[in-house]
């Protein structure tokens, strides 16, 4: 098997691992509207923020902000 090195600023890397992601990004915050997942964010109050603009567009939706790390309910948004 024939390696491909690439040069990237002046530093020679292997083209598989370029393409290989090293560490995969997490998005732990889910918003999920009736248990259906609405949207994922990296930050609590970004999810919090955009939990409580679906509960007032939508207010008879059981809208809540769950971590996936821990599995657990992080707020759920009431009218």
């Amino acid at each position: 098997m024939t390696k491909i090195l690439r040069r990237v600023r002046g530093i020679s890397i292997d083209a598989h691992d370029a393409l290989t992601p090293t560490k995969l990004v997490e998005c732990p915050f889910e918003v999920r509207v009736d248990e259906v997942l609405h949207d994922r964010f990296y930050d609590v109050r970004d999810a919090v923020a955009v939990a409580k603009q679906v509960k007032a567009t939508n207010g008879a939706a059981d809208v809540v902000v769950i971590d996936t790390r821990t599995k657990k309910l992080v707020i759920k948004v009431d009218g």
